[in-house]
């Protein structure tokens, strides 16, 4: 755990997150808490099959372990027990009837700048949306955070969320915690120099202070109210929302078909446009004119950043 301070993995607190919850904010009233689950999406999604998703609107079930958690064409999110925030969020607006396409992509587009802004509420404003659905944090930016879209085509959107909190990420070097940020804007404990990760291997006698009490709750309650308030929005809102937080824009990608790790033929670099309002990333392949751009659709390729376009 972060901070090498085992005593700070503590269960979520319910009755916490509810008092934190938003004046007003409609998700997150249903809480379904769990110590254990195979995957929040799974359980979400066995939810809404056996009491439908108009009821469910704005119910989150929550682990604080998971066994099997879901990733990106079919990776895995692995995370140690009560150091992530790992929870699935169903999105059914009664009124509105069954989610239609184009709510479904701003709600893709919208429940990453939800953590992103959950995550400036409690102190670390420097994360940056990775198309499709990643956060980025920090300097140089690592990832935070994976959001995952699934919608069965008739009643309900499931949203599965995994934020990086407490977890020690000595072990992984392309990825931050919520912890890791707070603790590099933490002075060093007296007598002892300031160095990239001192935080992460203290003792747990160290003076440092521990995360802000109920990290966790504060996150959840404060996705909330970001995603509500990003879903009353247009779609041409929410996109300006991500162009001020969009990692790639003016970055130079390469394209993946397959996976990162694997080699395409098809894979190209690219230097990234921006994200449209029907949720494709536009980018320009190296050589290209100007404004020749094309779409890329999250469900066909990955994108790795390669660094500001020369």
């Amino acid at each position: 755990c972060a901070m090498g301070v085992h005593t700070h993995r503590m269960p979520f607190d319910p009755p916490t997150f509810t008092r934190l919850l938003p004046t007003g904010c409609s998700l997150g009233q249903r809480l379904e808490y769990h110590a254990s689950l195979s995957s929040t999406m799974t359980a979400a999604r066995e939810l809404v099959g056996s009491e439908g998703g108009a009821s469910l609107h704005g119910a989150v079930v929550l682990a604080d372990e998971q066994t099997a958690g879901l990733g990106r064409r079919g990776r895995s999110w692995d995370a140690e027990a009560c150091c992530s925030l790992l929870f699935s969020l169903v999105w059914a607006p009664a009124a509105a009837g069954p989610p239609a396409f184009p709510e479904l992509v701003r709600l893709n587009l919208a429940a990453p700048l939800a953590v992103a802004g959950a995550c400036s509420l409690v102190g670390v404003s420097s994360g940056l949306v990775k198309w499709p659905n990643d956060v980025w944090a920090g300097v140089p930016p690592k990832k935070l955070s994976g959001v995952l879209l699934d919608y069965d085509g008739r009643e309900a959107a499931v949203l599965g969320v995994g934020v990086n909190v407490l977890q020690d990420m000595s072990l992984h070097p392309a990825a931050t915690s919520v912890a890791t940020l707070l603790a590099a804007q933490t002075p060093s404990p007296p007598g002892r120099e300031a160095e990239p990760g001192w935080a992460g291997a203290l003792e747990p006698s160290s003076p440092l202070a521990p995360p802000p009490a109920s990290l966790r709750e504060r996150l959840l309650a404060s996705f909330c109210g970001e995603l509500e308030r990003l879903m009353r929005m247009e779609t041409a809102q929410v996109v300006a929302e991500h162009r001020r937080r969009d990692l790639l824009r003016g970055q130079t990608v390469r394209v993946h078909h397959r996976t990162r790790e694997e080699h395409d033929p098809r894979d190209y670099d690219a230097v990234a446009a921006g994200v449209g309002e029907d949720g494709a990333l536009r980018v320009r392949r190296v050589g290209e004119p100007a404004g020749r751009e094309v779409a890329l659709a999250a469900e066909e390729v990955s994108i790795s950043p390669l660094g500001p376009a020369s």
